[in-house]
Protein backbone atom coordinates (compact mmCIF):
# COMPACT_ATOMS: atom_id res chain seq x y z
CA UNK A 1 0.00 0.00 0.00
CA UNK A 2 2.45 2.47 -1.19
CA UNK A 3 -0.08 5.53 -1.25
CA UNK A 4 -1.14 5.10 1.91
CA UNK A 5 2.37 6.57 3.46
CA UNK A 6 1.88 9.39 1.07
CA UNK A 7 -0.33 11.32 3.91
CA UNK A 8 2.72 11.01 6.20
CA UNK A 9 4.40 13.79 4.34
CA UNK A 10 7.77 12.40 4.32
CA UNK A 11 9.10 13.37 0.77
CA UNK A 12 12.49 12.95 -0.91
CA UNK A 13 14.29 16.48 0.43
CA UNK A 14 16.54 17.25 3.17
CA UNK A 15 14.39 19.23 5.24
CA UNK A 16 17.30 21.11 6.80
CA UNK A 17 18.27 21.80 3.04
CA UNK A 18 15.28 23.50 2.08
CA UNK A 19 14.93 25.23 5.40
CA UNK A 20 18.68 26.86 4.64
CA UNK A 21 17.21 27.34 1.04
CA UNK A 22 14.28 29.03 2.31
CA UNK A 23 16.15 31.56 4.99
CA UNK A 24 18.06 32.83 1.78
CA UNK A 25 15.23 33.22 -0.59
CA UNK A 26 12.57 34.16 1.85
CA UNK A 27 10.37 31.37 1.12
CA UNK A 28 9.99 27.44 1.48
CA UNK A 29 11.71 25.66 -1.35
CA UNK A 30 10.22 21.88 -0.72
CA UNK A 31 7.08 22.03 -2.94
CA UNK A 32 4.44 19.95 -2.05
CA UNK A 33 3.12 16.84 -3.54
CA UNK A 34 -0.12 16.25 -2.79
CA UNK A 35 -2.98 19.40 -2.40
CA UNK A 36 -5.85 19.57 -0.58
CA UNK A 37 -8.88 22.19 -0.43
CA UNK A 38 -9.49 22.25 3.01
CA UNK A 39 -12.02 23.36 5.33
CA UNK A 40 -12.25 23.60 9.28
CA UNK A 41 -15.62 23.99 11.38
CA UNK A 42 -14.61 25.41 15.07
CA UNK A 43 -17.93 24.49 17.09
CA UNK A 44 -18.43 25.87 20.62
CA UNK A 45 -20.57 24.12 23.23
CA UNK A 46 -22.97 27.24 23.67
CA UNK A 47 -21.30 28.08 27.24
CA UNK A 48 -17.81 30.08 25.72
CA UNK A 49 -15.91 26.64 25.64
CA UNK A 50 -14.39 25.18 22.20
CA UNK A 51 -16.03 21.84 21.90
CA UNK A 52 -14.55 19.99 19.09
CA UNK A 53 -13.23 21.16 15.37
CA UNK A 54 -14.26 19.40 12.00
CA UNK A 55 -11.61 19.19 9.33
CA UNK A 56 -13.33 18.59 5.73
CA UNK A 57 -10.71 17.67 3.29
CA UNK A 58 -11.11 17.59 -0.55
CA UNK A 59 -8.10 15.76 -1.99
CA UNK A 60 -6.70 16.65 -5.50
CA UNK A 61 -7.49 14.19 -8.63
CA UNK A 62 -3.79 13.15 -9.00
CA UNK A 63 -3.91 11.83 -5.20
CA UNK A 64 -7.39 9.99 -5.05
CA UNK A 65 -6.55 8.48 -8.42
CA UNK A 66 -3.41 6.89 -6.99
CA UNK A 67 -5.53 5.12 -4.10
CA UNK A 68 -8.03 3.32 -5.67
CA UNK A 69 -5.86 0.46 -7.41
CA UNK A 70 -4.44 0.43 -3.79
CA UNK A 71 -7.53 0.22 -2.03
CA UNK A 72 -9.89 -1.83 -5.11
CA UNK A 73 -9.83 -4.99 -3.17
CA UNK A 74 -12.65 -6.78 -5.95
CA UNK A 75 -10.92 -5.25 -8.68
CA UNK A 76 -14.39 -3.60 -9.82
CA UNK A 77 -12.74 0.00 -10.87
CA UNK A 78 -14.19 2.38 -7.71
CA UNK A 79 -14.07 2.34 -3.93
CA UNK A 80 -16.69 0.77 -2.26
CA UNK A 81 -18.23 1.59 1.43
CA UNK A 82 -15.67 -1.48 2.70
CA UNK A 83 -12.62 -0.29 0.98
CA UNK A 84 -13.60 3.75 1.45
CA UNK A 85 -12.93 3.15 5.11
CA UNK A 86 -9.81 1.04 4.41
CA UNK A 87 -8.56 4.53 2.74
CA UNK A 88 -9.77 5.95 5.94
CA UNK A 89 -8.41 3.67 8.59
CA UNK A 90 -4.96 3.42 7.15
CA UNK A 91 -4.96 7.34 6.49
CA UNK A 92 -6.08 7.86 9.88
CA UNK A 93 -2.80 5.83 11.43
CA UNK A 94 -0.24 7.34 8.94
CA UNK A 95 -1.30 10.90 9.63
CA UNK A 96 -1.19 10.08 13.26
CA UNK A 97 2.35 10.83 14.06
CA UNK A 98 2.15 14.36 12.13
CA UNK A 99 -0.56 15.16 14.76
CA UNK A 100 -3.18 14.98 12.17
CA UNK A 101 -1.64 18.42 10.62
CA UNK A 102 -4.24 20.20 13.29
CA UNK A 103 -3.11 22.27 15.08
CA UNK A 104 -4.85 24.43 17.75
CA UNK A 105 -2.49 27.18 19.66
CA UNK A 106 -2.97 29.45 22.31
CA UNK A 107 -0.16 31.94 22.11
CA UNK A 108 3.22 29.52 21.26
CA UNK A 109 1.40 27.15 23.22
CA UNK A 110 -0.36 24.01 21.55
CA UNK A 111 -3.65 22.90 22.49
CA UNK A 112 -3.92 19.18 23.09
CA UNK A 113 -6.52 17.37 20.85
CA UNK A 114 -8.04 14.23 21.21
CA UNK A 115 -7.43 11.22 18.29
CA UNK A 116 -10.72 11.57 15.66
CA UNK A 117 -13.48 8.95 17.10
CA UNK A 118 -13.99 8.76 13.57
CA UNK A 119 -12.29 8.56 10.60
CA UNK A 120 -15.03 9.04 7.23
CA UNK A 121 -14.47 8.62 3.39
CA UNK A 122 -16.32 9.03 0.57
CA UNK A 123 -15.52 9.20 -3.01
CA UNK A 124 -17.46 12.49 -5.79
CA UNK A 125 -16.92 10.21 -8.73
CA UNK A 126 -18.23 13.43 -10.65
CA UNK A 127 -14.83 15.69 -9.73
CA UNK A 128 -12.56 12.49 -9.03
CA UNK A 129 -11.94 13.25 -5.77
CA UNK A 130 -11.77 11.49 -1.97
CA UNK A 131 -13.16 13.98 0.82
CA UNK A 132 -11.53 13.50 4.36
CA UNK A 133 -14.23 14.29 7.26
CA UNK A 134 -12.88 14.13 11.19
CA UNK A 135 -13.35 15.57 14.23
CA UNK A 136 -11.20 16.32 17.11
CA UNK A 137 -12.04 17.34 20.53
CA UNK A 138 -9.78 19.12 23.35
CA UNK A 139 -8.33 16.92 25.61
CA UNK A 140 -8.98 19.60 28.33
CA UNK A 141 -11.35 22.82 28.87
CA UNK A 142 -10.26 25.37 26.60
CA UNK A 143 -12.58 28.72 27.39
CA UNK A 144 -12.93 30.61 24.85
CA UNK A 145 -13.79 34.01 26.76
CA UNK A 146 -10.76 33.88 28.54
CA UNK A 147 -8.14 33.87 26.01
CA UNK A 148 -7.60 33.95 22.30
CA UNK A 149 -6.76 30.83 20.33
CA UNK A 150 -5.12 30.34 17.10
CA UNK A 151 -6.59 27.24 14.58
CA UNK A 152 -4.27 26.40 11.38
CA UNK A 153 -3.37 23.15 9.68
CA UNK A 154 -0.56 22.54 7.89
CA UNK A 155 2.31 20.17 7.08
CA UNK A 156 5.57 20.35 9.04
CA UNK A 157 7.34 19.08 5.75
CA UNK A 158 6.30 20.81 3.11
CA UNK A 159 4.64 17.51 1.74
CA UNK A 160 1.02 17.75 1.82
CA UNK A 161 -0.33 21.68 0.95
CA UNK A 162 -3.64 22.64 2.99
CA UNK A 163 -5.74 25.48 0.62
CA UNK A 164 -8.13 27.46 2.73
CA UNK A 165 -9.14 29.96 -0.10
CA UNK A 166 -10.56 32.32 1.97
CA UNK A 167 -12.61 33.20 5.33
CA UNK A 168 -15.43 31.33 4.71
CA UNK A 169 -13.23 27.78 4.85
CA UNK A 170 -12.77 28.49 8.49
CA UNK A 171 -16.85 27.68 9.73
CA UNK A 172 -17.49 28.86 13.43
CA UNK A 173 -20.78 26.68 15.09
CA UNK A 174 -22.00 27.80 18.44
CA UNK A 175 -19.46 30.11 19.62
CA UNK A 176 -19.73 33.19 21.96
CA UNK A 177 -21.66 36.27 20.16
CA UNK A 178 -18.44 38.62 20.93
CA UNK A 179 -16.05 36.77 19.41
CA UNK A 180 -13.71 38.32 17.16
CA UNK A 181 -11.65 36.78 13.96
CA UNK A 182 -9.39 37.82 11.97
CA UNK A 183 -8.10 35.43 8.73
CA UNK A 184 -4.45 35.40 7.98
CA UNK A 185 -2.52 34.88 4.90
CA UNK A 186 1.35 35.49 6.07
CA UNK A 187 3.54 36.58 3.35
CA UNK A 188 7.07 35.03 2.91
CA UNK A 189 8.19 38.72 3.76
CA UNK A 190 5.77 38.21 6.71
CA UNK A 191 7.45 35.25 8.09
CA UNK A 192 11.44 36.19 7.57
CA UNK A 193 10.27 39.03 10.17
CA UNK A 194 8.44 36.68 12.72
CA UNK A 195 11.87 34.34 12.92
CA UNK A 196 13.88 37.50 13.25
CA UNK A 197 11.63 38.79 16.03
CA UNK A 198 12.13 35.57 17.62
CA UNK A 199 15.44 35.25 17.72
CA UNK A 200 15.99 38.78 18.91
CA UNK A 201 16.04 38.07 22.45
CA UNK A 202 18.52 35.81 22.44
CA UNK A 203 22.41 37.37 23.77
CA UNK A 204 25.42 37.10 20.95
CA UNK A 205 27.28 34.38 23.20
CA UNK A 206 23.78 32.29 23.58
CA UNK A 207 22.64 29.08 20.72
CA UNK A 208 19.76 30.23 18.88
CA UNK A 209 17.56 27.25 19.42
CA UNK A 210 16.45 25.69 15.72
CA UNK A 211 12.69 24.15 15.04
CA UNK A 212 12.64 20.75 14.51
CA UNK A 213 12.58 21.48 10.42
CA UNK A 214 15.40 24.35 10.92
CA UNK A 215 13.39 27.67 10.13
CA UNK A 216 9.78 26.24 11.24
CA UNK A 217 8.34 28.12 7.31
CA UNK A 218 5.56 25.34 7.53
CA UNK A 219 4.13 27.19 11.00
CA UNK A 220 4.56 30.60 10.00
CA UNK A 221 3.57 30.20 6.21
CA UNK A 222 0.25 28.15 7.16
CA UNK A 223 -3.24 29.74 6.74
CA UNK A 224 -4.83 30.07 9.71
CA UNK A 225 -7.57 31.73 11.99
CA UNK A 226 -7.07 33.68 14.79
CA UNK A 227 -9.86 33.68 17.32
CA UNK A 228 -10.67 36.14 20.26
CA UNK A 229 -14.31 36.34 21.85
CA UNK A 230 -13.05 37.59 25.33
Amino acid sequence: MRRSHILRGIGAFGVLAAALVALSTGAASAHPHVFVDAKMEIIGDGHGRLAEIRNIWSMDELFSASVIPDFDADGNGRLDKPELEAVGKQVESSIAEWSYYTFVSRGAEDIAMQPPSTFDVTYDAKKGKLLFVFTMKPKSEVDLTKEAITFSVYDKTYFVAFNFPDESHFIEKNLPVLCKKAFVVPSPDEAATRWMNSIARFNSDQTVPMPEDGVDFSKVLATRLELDCR
